[in-house]
């Protein structure tokens, strides 16, 4: 049976995160073990990232319901507020949990009355921690220290372990605009480290806030979690998802447009399809003009949810960020013409370099932008379409005929490149999960631009990697338990990779003291050959790759 906090619809629309959920049980079962391991999880709004967790703890209380191991799950965003208010609220919704499984009245154990007076009124660590917060009423920062060292006490009073499951972890720095309280990410790490019987799962929204705050050398938490990329859907699984709406397969067209128009974003798949649903009396009969047109309507109507999605998330980011004009005009500019330079935008807006790199770093900060190889892009392709046609002043009304909608298709084959980068990055990510399931297997080194067979690692890290100063980014750097690393980048761009790039590559590999290894959608020229070969870097190819990954998940084949 469900359970009443994971609605029975909500769980009849998960797909696919296996890859997401084996981590997240093996981090479970590590901690049942009394090995705790600590995973964050990262992503785009609205990517599945809450689902992904409602999924993964109603499954262990499916097998597990009076474990060792019992699940807690706070969302951060609506916890935060004042010190006070997040201390009680969270020593009473970890209670709730670990007492519960998450079902009944939550609301009683809110409260100093309610949990004193209810089921936890015979736990000592409970009565004991009100005290403390009661006496602290002076002294923020001590609420906060005392309610996050909660947890550790309950679980050894329970005997038993808690798994702690914290959605928009990154809200926890709201705590910081309180004097008293100044750094709560450090409150954080120094009760972290008190602990030994809780495995915490944190995860954001806030990508560039998340990353910082566990992949930065100068925060608190560096190499304290393991970083997991809650990336888009590949195709098949877009097209699982859609057959979950819609209770039947559509035609392959329908589902492969609907993929490339969505960039595999669940939500924009679900928004979408939805609509088709109301487009033809039958799945089988939806072609690839009808996911155009629902996709259309779905972004330019002022009913469309994802008309509604992008106006929320416009104008939420950019209340946070400021110098709102000028932070629009970028916006406006990149919408007409992505990958434009620090130069080139500045000219463009009519402002100085330093100015307009501050107003670029802010729109990053808030992961409305992206910039790669000193070019910015959107993020989210379909926010830029979204941005490009408002810009113009253009909104559709649900009968729009197909005359009117030409246009608008046209701007939707301009954009085919941009996405087409998208899944470029989506593809970053499925090479550190193919590199996280390297296990001593030996290949062909041919796959790896050498002669030979190679035994690859076993790593025990790989991550995207970005030195403090900015100075040293990879794709990915892989370590292995005694210490070797890789340093990885893909290259999934139309050119040819040359000499010059390899050199590049090289260079970073030294200052990480490591091996690098580039792969290249298109190839490599003979010179980047004869490069890769005298300085023992590894050089794969597309079809390399597909080989690679297929030794990977069937090393009996």
């Amino acid at each position: 049976m469900t359970p009443s906090f994971y609605p029975p619809h909500l769980r009849a629309l998960f797909t696919d995160r296996e890859r997401e959920l084996g981590l997240l049980e093996q981090a479970t079962l590590s901690l049942k073990e009394g090995r705790p391991r600590h995973l964050a999880l990262f992503g785009l709004r609205r990517i599945g990232k809450t689902l992904l967790l409602m999924e993964h703890l109603t499954r262990w209380l499916e097998q597990a319901p009076t474990g060792s191991v019992r699940p807690v799950y706070v969302d951060m965003e609506e916890l935060v507020t004042s010190p006070e208010l997040f201390s009680r609220r969270y020593v009473g919704l970890v209670t709730f949990w670990a007492l519960t499984g998450g079902q009944g009245d939550r609301e009683s154990f809110l409260t100093p009355a309610g949990l004193l007076g209810g089921p936890a009124a015979g736990l000592r660590c409970v009565a004991q921690t009100l005290a403390t917060l009661d006496s602290a009423r002076d002294d923020p920062a001590l609420q906060v220290s005392a309610a996050l060292d909660f947890p550790e006490k309950l679980a050894v009073e329970l005997d038993c372990y808690l798994l702690l499951l914290l959605d928009e972890f990154t809200e926890l720095a709201v705590l910081g605009n309180y004097p008293a309280v100044r750094r709560p990410v450090q409150l954080f790490r120094a009760a972290l480290q008190r602990q030994g019987r809780l495995g915490y799962v944190v995860a954001a929204s806030a990508i560039s806030a998340m990353q910082h705050l566990v992949q930065d050398g100068q925060s608190p938490l560096f190499l304290q979690f393991e970083s997991v990329e809650v990336a888009r859907f590949p195709l098949d699984a877009t097209l699982a998802l859609v057959e979950r709406i819609l209770g039947a397969t559509p035609a392959a067209g329908a589902g492969r447009r609907l993929h490339e128009l969505t960039g595999g974003h669940p939500f924009y798949i679900y928004a979408v399809t939805s609509r088709m649903g109301d487009l033809a009396q039958t799945a089988s009969t939806l072609t690839a003009a009808d996911a155009e047109r629902a996709f259309l309507l779905e972004t330019l109507t002022r009913d469309g949810r994802i008309y509604n999605y992008c106006r929320y998330l416009y104008d939420i980011s950019l209340s946070r960020a400021r110098g709102y004009g000028i932070l629009k005009a970028i916006l406006q500019t990149l919408a007409e013409e992505e990958g434009l330079t620090l130069s080139e935008i500045a000219r463009r807006i009519r402002k100085g370099a330093p100015g307009t790199r501050s107003y670029l770093r802010a729109l990053q900060e808030v992961d409305l932008l992206i910039e790669e190889g000193g070019e910015y892009f959107y993020r989210d392709p379909v926010l830029r379409y979204w941005v490009a046609v408002m810009t113009r002043g253009i909104e559709v009304d649900l009968f729009a005929s197909r005359t009117i909608l030409a246009p608008l298709l046209a701007d939707l084959e301009a954009q085919h490149a941009r996405l087409s980068s998208e899944l470029g990055r989506a593809r970053e990510s499925q090479l550190r999960e193919t590199m996280r399931a390297f296990a001593g297997q030996e290949m062909d080194g041919v796959w790896f631009g050498i002669n030979g067979r190679l035994a690859l690692p076993i790593f025990t890290r790989v991550a995207p990697y970005r030195s403090a100063d900015g100075q040293v980014e990879v794709d990915a750097l892989a370590e292995t338990e005694s210490g070797d690393r890789w340093a990885v980048e893909l290259k999934w761009q139309s050119k040819v990779v040359g000499e010059k790039e390899l050199i590049a590559l090289a260079a970073k590999a030294r200052t990480l003291n490591a091996q690098p290894w580039c792969v290249s959608r298109s190839g490599f020229t003979p010179a980047a050959r004869a490069y890769a070969e005298a300085h023992d870097i590894l050089i794969s190819t597309r079809a390399d790759l597909e080989k690679i990954e297929r030794a990977v998940r069937h090393p009996s084949d």
